[in-house]
């Protein structure tokens, strides 16, 4: 199957606490504030297929195993390509995705000890070849990531250790240099503001003649 890159599908990744969420807010704002028309989705999610497969894998009562909890989120991406991205994509629109490919990359390959490679063959397959033309990563360390958690109710993919945390964020990493054209590594350690100076300054770069 031949990789497409969709100029105008921008993905969000780090692990959890790394800031997404209010990343991804205030460059709608940012957008807004340019006239562009954005689209937010989230993984795995997007629409009503999606968010029930959602509900089921954040589950904490959930007892799921690892394979099982991999094509899981295959399935919520393959609806959410299907039904939501590829539509979106054909009217000429960005989308903006909290977490996508690289996720199931990081969190089943690197964090749970699945094939890699298997993974990767697979996500084309659900993605029907598509792939982001940037990609965010938000880097922060475990401990951050830890602290920035500790006050709130974890579901079933937050309530990890640190193990499990730093062997994904091993993988981020390792992403980020083997694909240093699509996925673009900022401090998330950083201020806010400086953050979304960054993520608009990359962005303005990546789609020079569409954003001023």
């Amino acid at each position: 199957m031949d990789i497409q890159l969709i100029n105008k599908l921008i993905t969000f990744e780090g692990i959890d606490g790394s800031g997404k969420s209010t990343q991804i807010q205030l460059l709608n704002d940012w957008f807004d504030s340019n006239k562009i028309k954005i689209n937010n989705i989230r993984e795995p999610g997007g629409n009503n297929i999606s968010e029930v497969i959602r509900e089921v894998l954040l589950d904490r009562d959930n007892k799921i195993n690892s394979f099982s909890e991999t094509l899981l989120f295959l399935a919520s991406r393959a609806q959410l390509v299907d039904e939501t991205i590829l539509p979106l994509l054909a009217k000429d629109e960005f989308v903006i995705c909290d977490r996508f490919i690289d996720s199931t990359v990081v969190y089943q390959g690197y964090g749970r000890g699945l094939d890699i490679d298997l993974i990767n063959k697979i996500n084309l397959v659900t993605t029907q070849g598509i792939l982001p033309h940037l990609t965010i990563y938000i880097n922060i360390d475990v401990d951050m990531s830890v602290a920035r958690r500790s006050v709130v109710n974890n579901d079933r993919m937050e309530a990890v250790g640190k193990l499990f945390l730093s062997n994904v964020k091993k993988g981020y990493d390792e992403l980020a240099d083997l694909y240093s054209e699509r996925i673009k590594m900022i401090n998330g350690d950083d201020t806010i503001s400086n953050i979304q100076n960054n993520i608009q300054n990359i962005i303005k770069e990546q789609y020079k003649g569409l954003i001023c």
